[in-house]
């Protein structure tokens, strides 16, 4: 039931709600104020629920692939009150140390118990449901492929460089409930008919098994978006990026949208994987170097074979990024992978002076 409040404060104690005797009638409920991005948004919520649940009722579009159950981490959202909530054992599971410490949370672990301050990515304000066709399906590697769907008319997607998009995939879960996954946007953004996603199987995943076994050209499904903060900021700093396998998805987005904009910054790739096989759109990326000149793509294999006769850089990442860089304090980072990669990026780029607030990444959230 949703309760119509008699006039809306930070905190008051009285609700309207239907009296079924024949009018309404004054009830008593606490109400607290949700205070989005410092007065943009300004909405209530009820004592004991989740922030997921407030933001919900109020038609606010959170990314869930769990529905608020604290297993996928991407109802993440940024509390900026002075005294921070504690963070939940699925907080503590799902975000790193550096992340509960800048305040952020998840929305489903977050009960309300007092006035909120959080910041939300502005996509979410505008996030929508959008119908698109399937046109293409592309392998890249033996498990890696390009998938182009299109808009179908007349409803064209509204984009963001970066960004992700949930997939509700025609297929149930173990649950029962529809499957959702989450892929990050692989295209220009500008052309918001042709959407592009590099997607990568997993083993066991029911979401991504129909896509390569079962999707067939002219399928249909529902895309929801935009979602996401994994964005390129506005700023003329020098930027590492750093993508491994299908990460390199988001990367690529940026990248072409950087061309279309002529943006000029110094940024490096590194793009990494194991074998030589593994690695894919070496050409495509070459050219991106052409129309950025100060764009340096530097893909690396940390495992080549004798037979591939790699003539390119070799190693981790990490041992790239220690070859590359002394001082990192005027830079910011972009990783897109696994978390494990992801963390070894941090640790090292923090430990050569590289701000917390100036690295940015994509974790992957593995879905079966």
């Amino acid at each position: 039931m949703i309760y119509k409040t008699q006039a809306f404060s930070a905190q008051c104690n009285y609700a309207w709600e239907p009296d079924f005797l024949g009018g309404p009638h004054m009830a008593e409920e606490t109400l607290f104020c949700i205070d989005i991005n410092a007065g943009e948004r300004m909405l209530q919520g009820r004592a004991g629920e989740t922030l997921f649940q407030a933001l919900k009722r109020q038609d606010f579009y959170l990314p869930s692939a769990c529905g608020g159950q604290g297993k996928c981490g991407m109802c993440r959202l940024r509390i900026m009150n002075k005294v921070l909530p504690e963070p939940s054992a699925a907080e503590q599971k799902l975000l790193s140390e550096q992340q509960l410490a800048l305040g952020w949370r998840l929305a489903c672990q977050t009960k309300l118990c007092e006035d909120l301050k959080i910041e939300l990515p502005k996509a979410y304000y505008e996030a929508g449901e959008y119908l698109v066709r399937i046109t293409a399906k592309i392998a890249l590697t033996k498990d890696i492929i390009l998938l182009r769907c299109q808009a179908v008319e007349p409803r064209l997607v509204r984009l963001e460089a970066g960004c992700w998009m949930q997939w509700v995939i025609p297929v149930k879960s173990q649950d029962g409930e529809p499957c959702l996954r989450a892929f990050s946007l692989a295209s220009d953004p500008k052309d918001q008919r042709n959407l592009e996603f590099i997607i990568k199987k997993t083993p066991c995943g029911i979401g991504t098994a129909w896509i390569f076994d079962q999707a067939q050209l002219g399928d249909t499904l529902t895309l929801r978006g935009p979602n996401g903060d994994f964005h390129l900021h506005n700023n003329q700093r020098e930027a590492v990026f750093v993508a491994g396998g299908s990460g390199l998805s988001a990367i690529r987005s940026i990248l072409l949208d950087m061309c279309s904009k002529g943006v000029q910054r110094k940024v490096r790739l590194f793009f990494g994987a194991r074998h030589r096989r593994d690695l894919y759109m070496l050409d495509e990326l070459a050219e991106i170097e052409k129309k950025l000149p100060q764009f340096k793509f530097i893909p690396a294999l940390s495992d080549p074979l004798p037979e591939e006769q790699w003539l390119g850089e070799s190693g981790l990442v990490t041992e790239l990024l220690d070859k590359y860089y002394q001082d990192c304090s005027g830079m910011e980072a972009y990783l897109c992978g696994s978390p494990a990669m992801l963390q070894a990026c941090v640790n090292l780029l923090q430990n050569k002076g590289m701000p917390p607030e100036n690295i940015f990444f994509d974790k992957f959230v593995s879905s079966c």
